[in-house]
C-alpha cells in the first residue's frame, strides 16, 4: 500500500494558470452583467441588482407616493434590499460553480470566500 501523495497528478487536476484566469475573468464578467431581481410588499418596492451585488434600481409602486408612513416605506425598501442582496449570493454561488467546476467550491469553503 502507497501512502505517498503524489502532488503530479493534484497538479493534473487543476486548470493551468491562464485557463483559470480566464474562467475568472469569464465569472468576474458574469456576475457584473447578470441581473438579480427581488421585491417585497406584495411587489410595491423592486430592486434589481447585478450577482456581484450592486444595486442598479429600486423601483416603487405609484401608489407609495401618497404613502405618509415614511418608516414603512423605509422597511419595506430594506427587506427589497436585504432578499435581493441573498439571492445575489446564491447567484453569484452557482455561477462560481458553473465557471470553476470543483475549484469553485474549494475556493468557496476556503478562507477568501468567493
Amino acid at each position: 500500500m502507497n501512502d505517498s501523495f503524489d502532488l503530479n497528478s493534484l497538479a493534473g487536476m487543476m486548470p493551468s494558470m491562464g485557463d483559470l484566469q480566464e474562467k475568472m475573468q469569464r465569472m468576474q464578467q458574469r456576475l457584473a452583467t447578470e441581473k438579480v431581481t427581488a421585491s417585497s410588499g406584495g411587489g410595491m418596492v423592486t430592486v434589481t441588482a447585478t450577482a456581484n451585488m450592486r444595486v442598479s434600481t429600486i423601483d416603487y409602486d405609484p401608489a407609495l407616493t401618497d404613502l405618509e408612513d415614511i418608516e414603512m416605506l423605509a422597511d419595506l425598501t430594506a427587506a427589497a434590499v436585504n432578499l435581493v442582496l441573498e439571492r445575489c449570493r446564491e447567484r453569484a454561488q452557482e455561477i462560481t460553480m458553473e465557471e470553476l467546476g470543483p475549484l469553485g467550491s474549494m475556493l468557496q469553503n476556503s478562507p477568501l470566500g468567493l
